[in-house]
């Protein structure tokens, strides 16, 4: 038994090894009030069939209430916490209708962890919310669909040492330790919650391998649902260019802003913040 649970502690302790939390914790480049807003040319898998769209992805640190586990009104509340959000944003269109989702994930920056994740959903047909919030070595799960079998419930959902979800993986395979030999290691992977459904969280062995180039790492995630390939750039900020997905999705950066962009919100500022030279990341 303790050879055992030597073994389980040295997996856990080489996944954990292979994320660095010195870009999360990077101050000059997230502390500047600024968000990194990543505009891809998309192919979402919808019924099995790739839709062309476009798919946001906005990175922001800002601080947290750490009771509500919402942004609060002061941000100098001396009792808030930093957090990076990431917001994954995505309007497909399917036929005659269309679906409209938003995923959100907080990470401490403290720590690395994840802290809440929270998805909205609307597909035509009804509205999905679903959130889970970290209590320790688990989530606090919650949903409320449209579905017969599953309009509301509650449930814990317990996190293995080195257990992520899916949604993670734009934000976490831009956190590997590059510098470590690229042998690979493994993972426990939890399916995506972007879906309209209740999800059953269910954590599967998953590997993670890298391939470099003078310009780019490829960044393959081997799971139950297939193969997963994540282009990033090989400089800091390492951002994704690129995004192949076991589905058939695929993202593709078409600009990277680093912008704050709620002051961009009347007619005719998108395209001024597009047209601005000092706004962007090169390419």
């Amino acid at each position: 038994m303790l050879r055992l649970q030597l073994a389980l502690f040295l997996i856990a302790t080489t996944a954990f090894a292979q994320f660095s939390p010195a870009l999360l914790q990077n101050n000059s480049y997230w502390g500047d009030g600024k968000a990194e807003l990543n505009i891809y040319d998309a192919q979402i898998a919808r019924y099995g069939i790739p839709r062309p769209t476009e798919v946001l992805h906005i990175l922001v640190r800002e601080p947290f209430d750490p009771k509500q586990l919402v942004k609060p009104d002061d941000a100098n509340r001396p009792d808030a916490i930093a957090v990076l959000k990431l917001n994954q944003i995505l309007h497909v269109p399917t036929g005659l209708y269309v679906y409209q989702q938003m995923h959100s994930n907080f990470w401490r920056v403290d720590n690395a962890q994840l802290l809440k994740f929270s998805l909205t959903s609307n597909d035509s047909c009804g509205n999905t919310f679903k959130e889970a919030r970290r209590e320790g070595d688990r989530f606090a799960y919650e949903y409320h669909t449209y579905w017969d079998g599953m309009a509301d419930g509650k449930e814990n959902v317990s996190v293995p040492a080195n257990g992520y979800f899916y949604d993670e993986l734009p934000w976490l395979v831009r956190t590997i330790d590059f510098a470590k030999p690229g042998a690979g290691f493994e993972v426990q992977l939890a399916g995506t919650t972007i879906n309209s459904k209740k999800d059953a969280f269910v954590f599967k062995s998953a590997k993670i391998s890298l391939k470099s180039t003078e310009r780019e790492i490829d960044v393959a995630v081997e799971h139950a649902g297939g193969v997963d390939h994540f282009i990033l750039d090989r400089d800091f900020p390492n951002l994704l260019r690129e995004w192949k997905a076991a589905d058939g999705s695929h993202l593709k950066m078409k600009r990277s802003l680093k912008v704050a962009y709620w002051n961009y919100n009347k007619p005719g500022d998108r395209e001024r913040a597009l047209a601005d030279p000092m706004l962007r990341h090169p390419d």
